[in-house]
């Protein structure tokens, strides 16, 4: 997940200095010379507004605005928040970035006490409640510069093929469009006829466009009027076990213990829901994809558990709250499982999201022998080197045993084995109790 995003700072016009650079996140990374650059762009802006300005190497993106001030000379303090990067960026981030400071300076201007957070240099010149103002709104604005580099790292950085695949199917006429089409071609006037009956409010002709243009239906014409329309490749979004509970079982077993049944309990529910509950999760999961906070909570836990006090400084979150909510609602959809190990509260990925591209089936029945699918985000390098490291691992596990030889793969034939045998002792009452009870509409609200 390359990104060109390098830091942010927010520069204020002091009185007797001049321009200075007042905060900037990450802390520390700007040299003096940098610094000040930016800082005196300052100089070069007098209307309120969006602006780009670059030297060398540098883009900065930058937005200057006043706030009012009871202390400043002409009742206004002059600031500007600058985005800085170290590559050209496509008019789209631009815009990203423009619509996240235009919401920073409302930010400001909407606390008619924030002028005094400016004042911190000059802080023994004020009575003791001054100074409790400017100390207090100095904290709360450079906690509003870190929540707006957080927020541009989310709106800079490349995603996935797995995010690109989810942002376009966590919309539920997409989804519903491709579904319907996995079932077999049809004619454009009946599938337009259908779509405009059931999604009245969305444009039917650029739905198309795009799921053209993204490779996943094909516009057949036959002769000169009738038109097909093909889809190309079914994506699934589906649960695994994570590879926590298959990579790590012999190096830590007392963790193994805590884990394994909770897995063991939740797949062997997943196994005995039917193609309309697996869709309806399915519709869920791209919805969690999608969603940034919680995809950079999955992305973490993806690497190992982590304890969960040090989850907000591992992960882009704009407070404790937002990550509190992100947690409670991928523990209730049984995405992560907290528990306590070593007097330490850990959290764990309970199951393992995948989203998978594969030829739609009546495709695949016209193949010589079926095709395997596709795992989206999975890079061949990344994948050889994640072989690389099974091989060696089970290399050490066979010299521990003595020569005794169980393979990867072994190992997850026998997991799934001892899931599925489970399934069948699983109470009715546990079975309604499950997430497949809950409706698509209601995952909405929830994400919402």
């Amino acid at each position: 997940m390359k990104n060109k995003f390098l830091n942010i700072s927010l520069s204020y016009f002091h009185r007797k200095i001049g321009p200075m650079i007042f905060y900037s996140y990450p802390e520390d990374m700007l040299d003096d010379k940098l610094s000040s650059r930016i800082a005196n762009i300052m100089d070069q802006q007098f209307n309120e507004g969006f602006f780009t300005h670059t030297f060398e190497d540098i883009i900065t993106m930058n937005y200057y605005f006043e706030v009012q001030s009871d202390w400043a000379r002409g009742n206004n303090d002059m600031l500007m928040i600058s985005i800085i990067f170290n590559e050209q960026t496509d008019t789209k981030i631009e815009e990203e970035i423009q619509n996240l400071c235009i919401e920073f300076s409302e930010k400001l201007k909407s606390n008619e006490e924030i002028y005094t957070a400016f004042y911190i240099s000059d802080i023994s010149h004020f009575n003791n409640e001054e100074q409790e103002s400017i100390i207090k709104n100095n904290e709360r604005v450079k906690l509003w510069v870190r929540e707006l580099y957080w927020a541009a790292i989310d709106a800079t950085r490349e995603k996935t093929e797995e995010e690109r695949l989810a942002n376009l199917l966590n919309k539920k006429y997409i989804f519903l469009t491709l579904r319907k089409l996995s079932k077999g071609p049809l004619p454009l006037e009946w599938l337009s006829e259908w779509f405009f009956e059931n999604f009245p409010d969305k444009d039917f002709t650029s739905i198309i466009e795009t799921l053209v243009e993204r490779q996943l239906i094909f516009i057949n014409q036959i002769g000169i009027v009738e038109k097909y329309v093909l889809l190309l490749k079914e994506v699934n979004a589906e649960r695994i076990p994570p590879d926590s509970v298959i990579e790590y079982i012999d190096e830590t077993p007392e963790l193994i213990d805590l884990i394994l049944p909770k897995v063991q309990k939740y797949f062997s529910k997943y196994e005995t829901k039917t193609d309309e509950e697996l869709e309806e999760d399915s519709f869920l999961l791209f919805q969690i994809i999608a969603d940034p906070k919680k995809y950079n909570v999955l992305s973490e836990l993806r690497n190992g558990l982590i304890p969960r006090d040090k989850l907000p400084k591992l992960i882009s979150k704009r407070n404790l709250d937002a990550l509190s909510r992100v947690l409670e609602f991928l523990k209730k959809y049984d995405i992560i499982e907290e528990l306590k190990f070593k007097n330490e509260r850990y959290v764990v990925l309970k199951t393992n999201l995948q989203i998978t591209t594969a030829f739609p089936e009546y495709l695949r029945k016209l193949l010589p022998e079926e095709s395997k699918p596709v795992i989206a985000d999975k890079s061949t390098a990344v994948e050889e080197e994640k072989e690389k490291q099974e091989e060696i691992a089970e290399i050490l596990y066979d010299l521990r045993k003595k020569g005794l030889k169980k393979s990867k793969e072994e190992k997850i034939y026998n997991f799934l084995e001892n899931t599925s045998s489970k399934s069948n002792n699983d109470s009715q009452e546990e079975k309604n109790n499950s997430f497949n009870e809950t409706n698509v509409d209601d995952f909405n609200k929830e994400i919402d």
